[in-house]
């Protein structure tokens, strides 16, 4: 099933424009740190695993060029095959974002065999600005009839391919329905970075995490902030 080709997907191309949120692993904590002796042999380290990845720009931020600096997961992701270019994916609300990332953290603890009992993480929240004049929305007709495939919570088979002919159709961003949401919340992904205008609005959280329960937790000014969640949230 080709989605686009079903809706004429063409016919509904058009402006986008988000302020985005995403997620991420903190990139200025030393995690390297406790595999060495040293902060000489960190930094050694540190500058071997970066020469190890495609380089990123001077003029690049990491926040918005890191997903597309490498290749693509195992099995892909919901709009991109493994063979090729990652996208960028982000979420029009914060909890959505957080929602994504608790999701993939359980699955990463119930799928690994190795005991790995309480982790913290110290995790950097964001908002990015995108414009784009060839986007599309998913989440409105006449693509809307076809949410359970698109936002498929168990399969990427038709929302892959529909990555595919968008891209091959030089879409740049587009507007979806998360799959590990109950309100329908909306998410948005882009296939190139050049649509990308600023970074704004980052924020440290902690990550409290096991294989029973994923906590988002910042102090600020105005007081303590949380996200709680568990695998009863995602099961259907």
């Amino acid at each position: 099933m080709n989605i686009w080709t079903l809706c004429d997907g063409k016919r509904f191309t058009k402006a986008i424009s988000a302020e985005a949120w995403r997620v991420v692993e903190a990139q200025h904590i030393l995690s390297s740190r406790d595999l060495v002796d040293s902060r000489e042999e960190h930094d050694l380290l540190e500058s071997l695993i970066e020469e190890s990845k495609p380089v990123i720009a001077k003029e690049k931020n990491y926040l918005i060029f890191t997903p597309f600096r490498y290749p693509p997961l195992k099995y892909g992701s919901r709009f991109g095959r493994v063979f090729e270019p990652s996208l960028w994916y982000g979420s029009l609300e914060l909890a959505t974002a957080f929602t994504e990332v608790a999701y993939y953290r359980l699955k990463f603890f119930d799928d690994s065999s190795a005991a790995l009992g309480y982790v913290e993480i110290s995790m950097t929240a964001f908002t990015a600005a995108i414009g784009s004049n060839n986007g599309v929305d998913l989440t409105t007709p006449p693509f809307n009839q076809y949410t359970q495939e698109i936002s498929n919570k168990n399969t990427y088979e038709h929302s892959q391919l529909l990555g595919t002919t968008m891209r091959e159709e030089q879409i740049d961003a587009f507007l979806y329905f998360s799959a590990r949401t109950n309100e329908m919340s909306k998410n948005i992904a882009a296939f190139t970075p050049s649509i990308f205008q600023c970074v704004n609005n980052q924020q440290t959280w902690k990550c409290f995490a096991d294989n029973h329960i994923i906590e988002f937790t910042r102090l600020g000014i105005l007081g303590k902030k949380q996200f709680s969640f568990s695998a009863n949230n995602f099961r259907q």
